[in-house]
């Protein structure tokens, strides 16, 4: 938004946690912004419990902490447009009220919506509260103050442009942005300052590293005594439970082999360009997680095939549009299979990779940028059509 040229026509307010400005990412921006605390009270032991009621109450007490702030913060001056940036949630709290912040317009981002995939062949299993899901998202595209809920799912698009209800036409599809690094080192150069092999096969698992990553079911296969020597691991992000990862039986004998590469902590943009020049192959093997996959988006930009579950919006898409290997995150002979694959068919990789760019070009995060901006100039000129 500060890029976009918004911001030489309004006041950008950024209210969120305050842990949420420790990121390195938020922190380059502050400079940008006056800081000013907010309390809304403490409901943080919300976010740590996983029981059916609590859940509930999480998505009640964030929606309704979303428009605290809101109504707090438009004591000093109007507020014309609200973004939220995951609806996901707090949907209770924001579907519930007859609107959500008054009669300002507002928009908002869906990750996780899947009441759709059976209609739209995804495998998946049924959502939690399915039903209750579509019909709190039906009520939020009922607000005449909404002005757009935009989602990162080209099938939630697709489904919504299919149903005759106009209040579907406020879904509209927002590429998954993922960056395109044009200047790269070559792949001998990346790995030298990797300190990686130039003849190894990489495979790269990216971003918050955790068991749900399938991280533990890639290590136990590339540790196989039937997985090529060939196939090196590079894992990069920040690693939940460091410990649980070097006790590992399968991390310790591939780092004994010199195959496991570990670059723990925040990866910064030049890092970013190092991973993508260095890697064959991303590991997109998620366990129980069936929504879109920026890091598959990432690496479809950069010509790199996936190794993807066989479920889910990675599955789908990965079938779909052919972009590498699928395989079942639980069976190790699944795993072993497209790691050997990926030494003995690199040509299949290679147009797996290709593949990825076609499917991915649209994902820059100028669309995203635009995209926005767009829907809040279109509703301020009383052109959004809610």
């Amino acid at each position: 938004m500060l890029d976009s040229g918004l911001a030489d026509d309004a006041d950008i307010i950024v209210a969120a946690h305050e842990r949420m400005f420790e990121h390195p990412a938020i922190a380059q921006c502050q400079v940008e912004f006056q800081p000013y605390h907010l309390d809304l009270g403490s409901n943080d032991f919300l976010l740590w419990i996983t029981s059916p009621s609590a859940v509930t109450r999480r998505s009640w007490v964030l929606g309704q902490a979303y428009r605290r702030a809101f109504f707090e913060l438009s004591r000093d001056a109007p507020i014309d447009f609200v973004i939220v940036p995951y609806i996901d949630d707090c949907l209770l709290g924001l579907a519930a009220p007859r609107t959500a912040f008054g009669e300002t317009p507002w928009l908002s981002i869906t990750m996780r919506t899947m009441f759709h995939y059976e209609a739209m062949g995804v495998t998946a299993p049924k959502q939690r509260f399915a039903g209750m899901r579509r019909w709190l998202t039906y009520r939020v595209l009922r607000q005449k103050s909404m002005a757009a809920l935009l989602t990162i799912d080209p099938t939630l698009a697709l489904f919504a442009s299919q149903q005759r209800d106009p209040i579907f036409r406020k879904i509209r599809h927002l590429p998954d942005p993922a960056p395109l690094h044009s200047a790269l080192l070559s792949k001998a150069a990346a790995r030298q300052r990797l300190g990686i092999p130039g003849a190894a096969r990489l495979v790269l698992l990216y971003g918050a590293i955790s068991e749900r990553k399938g991280i533990y079911s890639l290590l136990t296969a590339a540790a196989a005594p039937e997985c090529s020597r060939e196939i090196h691991l590079l894992f990069a992000g920040r690693i939940n439970h460091p410990e649980q990862l070097a006790q590992n039986p399968a991390s310790q004998s591939l780092a004994a082999q010199g195959r496991l590469h570990v670059l723990n902590g925040f990866v910064d943009d030049e890092q970013e360009r190092l991973l993508m020049a260095a890697a064959d192959c991303m590991w997109v093997g998620y366990i129980d997680f069936y929504g879109m996959s920026g890091i598959m988006a990432l690496a479809g930009r950069h010509a790199m095939p996936v190794i993807a579950s066989d479920h889910g919006l990675v599955g789908y898409l990965a079938r779909k549009h052919e972009l590498g290997v699928l395989i079942q995150p639980h069976d190790n002979g699944s795993i072993v299979s497209a790691l050997n694959r990926l030494v003995s068919e690199p040509e299949l990789f290679r147009r797996a990779g290709s593949n990825g760019v076609t499917l991915f070009e649209g994902h820059s995060p100028a669309v995203l940028q635009q995209l926005v901006v767009d829907t809040i100039r279109q509703s301020w000129s009383g052109q959004s059509g809610s």
